[in-house]
């Protein structure tokens, strides 16, 4: 009796030891498939927060916009930027002390007309320190792309809507146009507000202001800083969808 007793306990031993080693082994792989989910996860949440406060001055997924703000989605980035403005860090640190703090915007592609804003709730901003760290990991996710000699993903140049008014609605929101102007109480103020434009100045002014912005510059306002190039990159559909939304806000 007391054997099998002795022989049921080695037998549970070397179970449960075999357990251990089994666990042991694979580890390092459960680790990092965690580490990798863990990641994935942080740069879904840093897409959220950068779609919610970073793109009405950086454009959709980072592409800059411009006299507004640089490009974060590009080559030039991941490549040049610190030797540019002599930061002696990382990029990594350079990303999220910039979102944390704030940083004067310099650039050769500039000048800009503000400032970028301190997001961390460290220096007064909405954020928290693990926001900041997902937004700091979308952001640096581009550079995987361009290290493999790819292009990253960017936003889709056809706009899916239903009526002409969503259409313009979509398009002053991926063009970068809420960056620069307040619109029904949302938006920048580099450029004047354009809540009821049209009603004030005219489906024609409105036109020739989006084609030619340094036509007629509004009082207050510098030129130069709207994009000179819409009358190229904006079909005759564009320009009326974005027309028909201006229309209709000022309703």
């Amino acid at each position: 009796m007391l054997d099998t007793r002795i022989l049921i306990g080695l037998i549970s031993l070397l179970i449960a030891m075999s357990s251990v080693v089994y666990v042991g082994i694979n580890e390092p792989s459960r680790q990092d498939e965690f580490k990798q989910t863990f990641a994935g996860r942080e740069v879904e949440t840093g897409a959220a927060i950068f779609e919610e406060f970073c793109f009405p001055c950086h454009g959709v997924k980072g592409v800059g916009i411009p006299g507004v703000a640089p490009a974060l989605n590009d080559a030039h980035f991941f490549t040049n930027r610190l030797q540019e403005i002599g930061y002696p860090g990382s990029l990594e640190s350079y990303v999220k002390s910039t979102i944390a703090g704030g940083r004067p915007i310099q650039s050769a592609e500039g000048p800009y007309p503000q400032n970028m804003p301190a997001w961390s709730t460290e220096f007064g901003g909405p954020l928290r320190h693990d926001q900041v760290e997902a937004v700091a990991a979308y952001v640096l996710h581009w550079g995987e792309f361009y290290k493999e000699g790819s292009e990253a993903p960017l936003p889709a140049t056809s706009v899916e809507c239903d009526t002409p008014e969503e259409c313009g609605q979509v398009l002053f929101q991926t063009l970068g146009c809420v960056g620069c102007h307040v619109i029904a109480g949302e938006g920048g103020a580099v450029g004047p507000e354009l809540t009821n434009v049209i009603g004030e100045q005219g489906e024609d002014f409105v036109r020739q202001s989006i084609l030619n912005p340094n036509a007629v510059i509004t009082e207050g306002f510098q030129p130069n800083i709207m994009p000179q190039n819409f009358d190229e990159r904006l079909s005759d559909d564009d320009l009326n969808s974005i027309i028909a939304y201006l229309a209709s806000v000022g309703q």
